[in-house]
């Protein structure tokens, strides 16, 4: 039950039990008025039957001279010579009023006094149907109230949660306003949202800075190594200037991804076709050896970019060649794409956290910098597609890149997000 349901159950329950205390505490104050009204009222019809003895001598109606039928309590009370009044119980409950007179005499009046008054038995009944619609009224606005809270609550956890995944902080969502509790959790979620995207900016412009500022000397590295004498000392240099010339691309793309400023160009294109040229063309780089591709069903044709997919594809190949085992197989089932290599599977470690930059499992540091598969996350969000991660059945590491049926619009905010675990990227 949620915080709605809780709120609106406590006050409904408070709410009943002030009314069951209260409808009480009126049944009881009624029952002895009654009672008081009764002994009053047989009291002052006493007193006119002793005015009419003393005068006449003789009986007024109703009343009786040492009724033998009177309570022992009120005999009692008469023969220390008080007069008093009494309601008596038993299968004829009546109201008494009694008073010694001359010669050790007792003049008594009585009358049927029932349990059930008809009068009571309505009133009750008015308290059981004013309780019941009081509580019943009660639950409704308490439920209004909590919904009110409620949906301030979850507009407060939905911004988070897109906090959470990347988006921009929505101030005019968050409710700020006022001095309950609400608003004092809205003002601290929009306060540590702001100062979040401020170091997220600060991060990404120095990542984008520091990629740009790279680039010039890189390249001058590369051309300069091409002068050096030694054949050896040439492939040393321009291997380890490639492999800076890489991290610096991936750095550019990985921050114009996190900048959002990338999108697609879309076009129709038939997914086997596209899929086996992707394969053909990344063999024999980075790795990648003889790659199985296997259609299943009709081929799709769908529209999205072509490029953006390729991107994806040849990092997930790239990463299945280094950290997998072959046979690597990549199967197409209508606009899903599976990658799935036979080595040990991904890492436990990242099953939660998916993908991180400069994350790599390479047991010797320094052969890979953990771009790649970030970089597939990222452009399968710009192509509005799902890319999950897993195990395989009988082993190894399982891909899936899922296209979007048809072409739309997806927001960055409702981008979709990696599940599973990865293997980092070399």
């Amino acid at each position: 039950m949620g915080i709605r349901g809780r709120i609106a159950l406590a006050i409904s329950f408070v709410t009943a039990l002030a009314v069951v205390v209260l409808g009480v505490a009126v049944h009881h104050i009624s029952g002895l008025e009654r009672d008081r009204q009764a002994q009053a009222y047989q009291d002052g019809l006493l007193s006119s039957a002793l005015q009419v003895y003393q005068r006449d001598g003789t009986m007024a109606l109703g009343a009786q001279l040492d009724d033998a039928a009177l309570p022992f309590p009120l005999a009692q009370a008469v023969a220390k010579g008080h007069s008093g009044t009494y309601i008596s119980g038993g299968d004829d409950p009546r109201v008494w009023a009694a008073t010694p007179v001359g010669g050790d005499k007792v003049l008594s009046v009585s009358a049927s006094y029932p349990d059930r008054d008809p009068l009571q038995t309505a009133l009750d009944r008015a308290l059981v149907v004013a309780g019941a619609a009081t509580v019943a009224l009660m639950a409704v606005v308490a439920w209004f109230v909590a919904q009110s809270l409620s949906r301030r609550l979850r507009v407060t956890a939905s911004v988070a949660r897109g906090i959470a995944s990347g988006a921009a902080p929505d101030a005019d969502a968050l409710v700020t306003d006022g001095r309950d509790e609400v608003a004092e959790l809205g003002r601290s979620v929009h306060h540590m949202a702001s100062s979040l995207a401020a170091r997220v900016a600060a991060e990404r412009q120095f990542t984008a800075d520091v990629a740009h500022e790279l680039r010039t000397p890189v390249a001058g590295l590369v051309a300069s190594a091409e002068l050096l004498p030694h054949p050896r000392a040439v492939e040393m240099v321009q291997e380890r200037a490639q492999t800076m010339r890489a991290l610096v691309e991936d750095l550019l793309e990985v921050s114009r991804l996190d900048a959002g400023v990338e999108s697609a160009q879309l076009d129709a294109v038939e997914l086997p076709s596209l899929v086996r040229g992707i394969v053909k063309r990344a063999e024999g780089q980075r790795g990648v050896g003889d790659v199985a591709v296997e259609v299943v069903g009709e081929g799709r044709i769908v529209v999205t970019d072509a490029r953006r997919v390729e991107r994806v594809l040849v990092n997930l190949l790239a990463n299945a060649a280094k950290h997998g085992r072959p046979p690597i197989v990549v199967r197409v089932e209508g606009t899903r794409i599976v990658v799935r290599d036979h080595g040990d599977g991904f890492p436990p470690g990242l099953v939660d956290q998916g993908p991180r930059r400069f994350r790599t499992a390479a047991p010797e540091r320094g052969t890979g910098h953990g771009l790649g598969l970030t970089i597939a996350v990222g452009q399968a969000a710009v192509l509005g597609a799902r890319l999950e991660f897993g195990e395989a059945e009988g082993g190894g590491a399982r891909a899936v890149l899922d296209l979007p049926e048809e072409a739309e619009d997806v927001p960055e905010a409702d981008r979709p997000v990696c599940r599973g675990a990865v293997a980092p990227q070399g």
